[in-house]
């Protein structure tokens, strides 16, 4: 029976896959734990109990989903945006912004609460873009603290493609089989002479026009079998009819430089139509942005690249080009700031092309060859892979469905249309939760949103995307939904799962460290973001909860505390709010949580747990301070010890734990096995009435039997005090068999 003594030194595996349980084979192992609910396992490798949530107030509409984003202009200067069915309101330092006293300020949006959770953003400034497959590019505009704008970006000119024509109209075909002499129909006048040699395409039909015969008829062949006899115009349900390409006729500039000088294009038959404004069309070498619409024959605009000459250009040797993001074709599903340059990607009809800006013109998408002309690039694969998020690094990432993608420029140059270099990774995917960045590392959530991968590289060699939550699977087997990284106190990426939990993963790359551990704030986290506050990061949580049988959301803080002077998280209780004043055992304000059990400090010493009636609770002595809040429960679970025995291993034999000693750091209270340990020392002269000082130092717990195989071991902290864990150490006998 051969007697030992282990130590526990460090939690850095986090809380191990239960398909991990047989792998004592693993360095890891010993580092890990079967649980680590509700504690932030530090850098240095010991537990404490995370943070707990603070109240800060209930967003517009309490029933309806929502959404906060972070808005940084400055380290003092940082809000947070709360998003919901068309409307924007404006949260700082933990207090919303009011227009007028008691009155929320707050700005329209074009965003409806079923497209909150498919918005990305990325910000420079004072402006934010915030991108939406269904919306236009929004810009986000702070001017103060209650003045902001929302607003359509102002691209001048947008991103533009040879989109082709569309009109509101229907428009029917009289046979939809293969052949020659069909007759197209539109709803009311739309066809022009220029259309002849142009096709049409709806529900996989396409249609070659060999001649107008008015406004609203035209003759074609059908290269391609229509699935339907009609397809609807711009505003109507699927199919949606388009006329592909530039209208087929010779034009004519009327100028050819000097780049600025006004220029008209005189069409040799009509095929211009209205849209063209705002377009551009790219001609004998150069390109023209269309200004105004005269008649089908004539346009006007401005040379913005010179033009060779003005040589009526034939079919086909020059091309119409119209702003590539509509409702029909679809807007921007991701965007990012990159080399001073906006780029944008993935529309409905353009899911791999990403579009960057002129070189320090954000909102100029003029194409060229030019170093510093707007660069158009499609990513190339062997399967359709769009583009879910554009990330800025060190090189542009674009993040697809089918894998991950690095766009790099020249050597020692900046990425331009003629340069881009556009290579395939990994190809792993990725899910549609937004990237954070961890010092040098993006996590991401691979595609499926069930595994969390860190893209690392050098500029040489590209990037590798690693498998970090392999130890953890268990932990977003149901997918993540929202993620922030919070560099200070600790370095924390908080994740929101899809089932509502809040999950704490500590992660440093210099100490090959990755920790997750579970969490649960007794409702569901859906948003998490995080904002420079004082002098580190403050991550706040859109929480739903049910609250006297009601659905509300409220937004919460995860609060550290004095944590920089006095190192321990105190009044650790969720969705917690505190009040002082004068000496009273009845203390009201607490609407929030009306008819819950919560947990009660007064004059910081625990009371025991009261229901909120009316808003308030009544305590059983006077008070000049309380915190109240939902008790909540941190607890590590150690896995069964692995001994090496001379006949082989210590799993499956008879083990006996004569004692536990637990080394705390700043800690009130504690319980090993359901056994409490004492923290209040009775030879001391403080008196009952006052708050226990916090231990720094070990505790011990006799012996509690033998166990066969397991022998595990519980450290809990369910009273709402300061708890961390530095080292665990059992001395232990085992029964060879």
């Amino acid at each position: 029976m051969p007697k030992m003594q282990l130590i526990t030194t460090n939690f850095t595996a986090g809380e191990q896959s239960p398909r991990l349980r047989g792998r004592v084979d693993i360095d890891k192992y010993n580092a890990s734990a079967k649980q680590l609910l509700n504690v932030v396992v530090f850098k240095q490798g010991g537990a404490t109990i995370r943070p707990p949530t603070k109240f800060i107030g209930e967003v517009k509409v309490s029933s309806d989903t929502g959404r906060i984003i972070p808005f940084v202009f400055s380290r003092s200067q940082a809000y947070l945006l709360e998003l919901g069915n068309l409307y924007m309101r404006v949260w700082k330092d933990g207090a919303i912004v009011e227009s007028a006293p008691s009155v929320p300020y707050e700005v329209a949006t074009p965003y409806t609460d079923e497209q909150l959770a498919d918005i990305d953003y990325s910000q420079g400034a004072d402006t934010m873009l915030a991108a939406h497959p269904s919306n236009p590019v929004q810009a986000i505009r702070r001017f103060g603290d209650a003045r902001w704008t929302v607003s359509n970006a102002p691209f001048a000119p947008p991103p533009v493609a040879e989109t082709g024509d569309r009109g509101t109209m229907t428009m029917t075909i009289d046979n939809v089989a293969l052949g020659v002499g069909r007759t197209l129909t539109a709803g009311s006048a739309f066809f022009l002479a220029s259309d002849v040699g142009r096709r049409i395409s709806w529900a996989g039909g396409v249609a070659f026009i060999t001649v107008v015969g008015g406004a609203t008829t035209a003759t074609a062949t059908v290269e391609s079998a229509f699935g339907s006899l009609s397809a609807n115009g711009t505003g109507g349900p699927s199919p949606i009819w388009l006329l592909e390409g530039s209208p087929q006729n010779d034009c004519t500039p009327s100028a050819a430089s000097p780049v600025g000088v006004a220029c008209t294009l005189t069409l040799g038959a009509a095929g211009w139509r209205s849209d063209v404004v705002g377009g551009v069309v790219d001609i004998n070498g150069g390109l023209v942005r269309i200004t105004s619409y005269t008649s089908p024959t004539v346009i006007s605009g401005v040379i913005v690249k010179a033009l060779s000459g003005v040589t009526p250009a034939p079919s086909n040797t020059w091309v119409q080009r119209k702003a590539a993001f509509n409702a029909v074709d679809g807007y921007p599903h991701t965007v990012t700031f990159f080399q001073q340059r906006t780029w944008l990607a993935n529309t409905v009809r353009y899911p791999q092309t990403m579009w960057g800006s002129k070189s320090g013109l954000f909102f100029d998408f003029t194409p060229g060859v030019e170093d510093d002309s707007a660069v158009y690039k499609t990513v190339d694969s062997d399967e359709v892979n769009s583009i879910e998020y554009l990330h800025s690094g060190r090189n542009l990432i674009s993040m697809t469905l089918g894998g991950e993608f690095e766009t790099r420029g020249g050597i020692e140059k900046p990425v331009t249309q003629t340069n881009a270099n556009i290579t395939l990774q990994t190809r792993w995917g990725c899910d549609r939760v937004r990237p954070e960045q961890v010092g040098d590392d993006l996590l991401f959530a691979q595609r499926g949103g069930q595994t969390l991968r860190a893209i690392r590289g050098d500029e040489l060699q590209g990037f590798v995307a690693l498998d970090v939550s392999v130890f953890s699977e268990h932990l977003i087997r149901l997918g993540i939904k929202s993620m922030a990284f919070e560099q200070t106190p600790e370095s924390v990426l908080w994740c929101a799962t899809n089932d509502g939990k809040l999950l704490a993963v500590t992660y440093n790359r210099e100490q090959n460290q990755v920790s997750f551990c579970s969490g649960d704030v007794g409702g569901e986290v859906e948003w998490v973001a995080t904002v420079p506050e004082g002098g580190g990061d403050a991550t706040y949580l859109l929480v739903k909860r049910t609250i006297d049988g009601s659905v509300v959301r409220y937004i919460e803080k995860l609060d550290w505390g004095n944590w920089t002077t006095t190192q321990e998280i105190r009044n650790a209780h969720d969705c917690r709010k505190e009040a002082s004043g004068a000496a009273s055992a009845t203390w009201s304000g607490f609407d929030h949580l009306e008819g819950e059990t919560v947990s009660v400090l007064a004059d910081d010493i625990y009371i025991g747990d009261q229901v909120v009636t009316g808003g308030a609770i009544t305590l059983p002595r006077t008070a000049t301070s309380v915190s109240v809040g939902l008790p909540y429960v941190a607890r590590i679970r150690q896995e069964p010890p692995e001994i090496a025995l001379r006949t082989g291993t210590s799993q499956g034999q008879a083990v006996s734990v004569h004692r536990v000693q637990v080394r705390f750091n700043q800690t009130v209270g504690a319980k090993v096995n359901g056994t409490e340990l004492q923290f209040r020392q009775f030879d001391t002269p403080l008196t009952l009435d006052q708050p226990v000082p916090a231990f720094t130092g070990i505790k011990e717990l006799p012996n509690y039997g033998w166990d066969n195989g397991e022998a595990e071991l519980l450290l809990e902290q369910d009273q709402p005090y300061p708890w961390t864990v530095l080292a665990i150490i059992r001395d232990m006998t085992v029964n060879e068999s």
